[in-house]
């Protein structure tokens, strides 16, 4: 289930576009409309270091939760 929150992120940035409710989604939109790179570059970066984290929360848990798992 953790790993699916940056798809939770995702959607309500097109939620926010579909349905023009100001937001972080309609920002990018506009940020890509008017080719703002810099805005563009932030959104992915925020993304992906998102995804990384969500990833080793969700590996370290999974260590704590079944001790079977081990580091190699």
């Amino acid at each position: 289930m953790a790993t699916g929150l940056p798809g939770v992120f995702i959607g309500s940035f097109l939620i926010e576009v579909f349905f023009s409710i100001p937001g972080l989604g309609r920002e990018i939109l506009v940020a890509v409309n008017r080719s703002d790179y810099p805005v563009i570059q932030a959104a992915t970066v925020y993304l992906a270091a998102l995804t990384m984290v969500t990833n080793l929360i969700t590996d370290v848990l999974y260590k704590f939760v079944d001790p079977r798992v081990t580091l190699k």
